[in-house]
């Protein structure tokens, strides 16, 4: 018993160490005016600057608004991309499976900025470079490995025999996907919109260079304050930035529990 105390005693040391330390000083950055070396706790906090800043900065509405609208974009285009992927990959044995189940991982083994590189060729050559469109299926080529194993790995485990019931019953391939697939996979759909909206939100060098500048989100805006030694507004963007990503998966996920409580 001592020994387990021990261990979780370590453990919420290296917590608050590792992730509430540092979340704390960003939180002070963002409400301090003079906080400088060697002082261990800022001279002057504003406890309203924060939110005075974030309501009366356009750059940070702009950039709020922005990141929403490519990660609800790409959310979309990777649920549609990947649940069928992921059905073909758990439900059906064809010719090339293997070598499709290696092409979804390819955006995770080949360097990113070599990828970036000829992607943003393509998208010139297309007249998609600095469009909605072009930022959303780069984001999509990221977040695909990660939503096709989520899905993948909850589908596996039922196989196709529910919907062959379903179909066999009666029901049309519509009604069979949504009333019998998604409901028993909804935890794999949980966490591949969890994920893609993440990966979505923290691309930085995608959305600056496919965008073409025309989508600053928060992660760009941010970047440059911290490169820079502007400490004080990178907290900022940091804290807006935390909040419009855990805020909707917190929601996503009280959702889904209450929903699952509610059919059980």
């Amino acid at each position: 018993m001592e020994s387990k105390k021990i261990t979780k005693l370590v453990v919420y040391l290296i917590f608050a160490v590792l992730i509430l330390m540092p979340l704390f000083v960003i939180f002070m950055l963002a409400i301090s005016k003079t906080w400088s070396y060697p002082s261990l706790w800022p001279k002057w906090v504003d406890w309203g600057y924060y939110f005075r800043f974030l309501f009366k900065s356009k750059e940070v509405q702009s950039s709020l608004i922005s990141s929403l609208e490519l990660a609800i974009g790409t959310v979309i285009l990777t649920i549609a991309i990947a649940y069928p992927t992921a059905m073909a990959l758990s439900y059906y044995d064809f010719k090339g499976k293997k070598l499709l189940n290696v092409l979804v991982y390819l955006p995770l083994i080949i360097p990113s900025i070599a990828l970036l590189t000829n992607m943003d060729f393509i998208m010139i050559k297309y007249g998609l470079n600095g469009s909605f469109f072009g930022v959303v299926s780069v984001h999509t080529l990221f977040c695909l490995p990660y939503a096709v194993k989520l899905l993948y790995d909850n589908l596996i485990l039922w196989k196709d025999k529910y919907e062959v019931a379903s179909r066999n019953l009666g029901a049309s391939s519509l009604q069979t996907f949504f009333k019998v697939t998604v409901p028993m996979n909804k935890n794999g759909l949980q966490g591949a919109v969890m994920m893609t909206y993440i990966v979505s939100m923290t691309q930085y060098l995608s959305t600056l260079l496919i965008g073409d500048g025309n989508y600053l989100t928060l992660s760009v805006r941010m970047f440059p304050f911290t490169t820079s030694g502007k400490y004080r507004m990178a907290a900022v963007y940091g804290i807006t930035f935390m909040l419009v990503t855990l805020i909707p998966l917190y929601l996503i996920d009280i959702w889904v529990t209450h929903k699952g409580r509610k059919i059980a």
